[in-house]
């Protein structure tokens, strides 16, 4: 008879914590599958997002190549609005990006100088041919890097069209390489206006260490080894560098 009675009363004490168990468990399973519907939604969100940037990109890049030919009166509204819309596709892709996530290179060796003619073709293709005059050094065609081919792809097509939006039709768009310090640097340099990226200073310059829609291009460039800056000065122009560690350079740059 007692040991009846102690297990029902241990079965009473245990009763609340049996059920809060359960619900527990209930609860985990339903927080479970909500974030997973959760995660679902976000990759299809992220998918729509790249989708609808690269929607915007090309019809915006178009237009800006068109707009050399139009009316004066509608020339610099249109350029507003081409180069709003380009922004807008870089904040789109930015966004699509979890802050702090580590990038996975899949490494390769890219030869430099085919890849660099690929990026200026659709960047000339976009705006239109003949409305920039391209002075790409003809000793980045022995460069061969370590590297992963898709984001350095990624990275030069948003500093060549950086450029390319920077400048206007006759301007031109220098790049070249050279050894800084230990490191290899890319630079590309354009004669445009330099407001694309320069908020005047006291003495008209900022250096920043990247501007509008080039954060995704600066975390390639971190996952790599190495940096990329934007120094802009207002209508005298912008230059690019991309920096890498030497020992991702399998061909060196000779000068």
């Amino acid at each position: 008879m007692a040991t009846e009675l102690s297990c029902l009363l241990l079965l009473f004490l245990l009763a609340p914590a049996l059920v809060a168990i359960l619900w527990l468990r209930g609860r985990v399973r339903s927080l479970t599958t909500a974030h997973a519907a959760l995660e679902a939604r976000r990759a299809d969100l992220v998918r729509l997002a790249r989708m609808t940037a690269g929607d915007l990109r090309g019809p915006a890049l178009g237009l800006l190549g068109s707009s050399e030919r139009a009316p004066p009166e509608l020339k610099h509204s249109l350029i507003g609005t081409c180069r709003y819309l380009l922004d807008l596709a870089e904040a789109l892709l930015d966004q699509t990006e979890e802050p702090g996530t580590p990038r996975r290179l899949r490494e390769e060796v890219v030869q430099l100088g085919p890849l660099l003619d690929f990026v200026v073709a659709q960047v000339v293709t976009q705006l239109g041919p003949g409305r920039r005059v391209w002075r790409v050094s003809e000793a980045l065609h022995g460069v061969s890097l370590r590297a992963d081919r898709r984001a350095l792809h990624q990275v030069l097509l948003r500093v060549v069209t950086g450029a390319a939006l920077s400048t206007s039709d006759g301007d031109c768009i220098e790049v070249s390489a050279s050894v800084v310090e230990g490191r290899w640097v890319l630079a590309v340099v354009d004669e445009g206006t330099g407001l694309m990226l320069a908020k005047t200073t006291g003495n008209g310059v900022e250096t920043r260490g990247v501007g509008v829609g080039l954060a995704l291009a600066r975390q390639l460039m971190q996952a790599h080894g190495g940096e990329l800056a934007m120094e802009s000065t207002a209508r005298v122009g912008t230059r690019a560098l991309v920096s890498l560690p030497a020992d991702r350079v399998l061909t060196p740059h000779k000068d």
